[in-house]
């Protein structure tokens, strides 16, 4: 236990499913947890049953104005941000001919444009909170190797687990 004691961990995607293990995890282990997710009802819920080491910010993280009041809330209820879970996403079923662009644009924009908008605020606040942290960009067995039937889910994870490459050089 402890093992990110006085961290502060920003999840999205944090209301269900790996999110919410996520932000349980890393608050049994010692952080201060933000959660985030468009789900207000369950995010809530998660957030109040971790207790007071535990924020919810209703967040769309497609959208760059949350990504800052997000970073902003953070930084006003714990003062610094340690760690950064990009796992909020979603998939769409088709085929590159069955799956329409609408679509396809809005699983890269929750899946990969999510992730640079992330780490691209994510990152100063970092830095200002003693120069370090860890970043975790959720990516899928699907961007190694396509799936045909999800062709959208496939394309935004590649983009991922290019992007987590260019990060990670940044911050070396």
């Amino acid at each position: 236990m402890d093992r990110v004691k006085g961290k502060v961990a920003i999840i999205t995607g944090a209301a269900s499913g790996m999110g919410k293990a996520d932000a349980q995890l890393l608050a049994a282990e010692g952080a201060q947890v933000v959660l985030t997710d468009l789900n207000e009802v369950d995010g809530q819920a998660v957030a109040e049953a971790i207790g007071e080491n535990a924020l919810f910010v209703p967040h769309d993280v497609t959208d760059e104005d949350n990504w800052k009041a997000v970073i902003s809330a953070t930084l006003e209820k714990f003062g610094r941000l340690d760690i950064l879970v990009n796992n909020a996403g979603m998939m769409a079923m088709g085929s590159v001919v069955d799956a329409d662009l609408e679509s396809y644009r809005k699983v890269n924009a929750v899946n990969n444009e999510g992730v640079f908008l992330g780490c691209k605020h994510a990152i100063p606040a970092m830095e200002k909170s003693d120069g370090g942290g860890s970043i975790i960009n959720m990516s899928s067995v699907a961007a190694l190797h396509g799936m045909s039937f999800i062709a959208a889910y496939s394309a935004s994870k590649g983009a991922v687990a290019g992007l987590t490459k260019s990060v990670a050089l940044y911050c070396r």
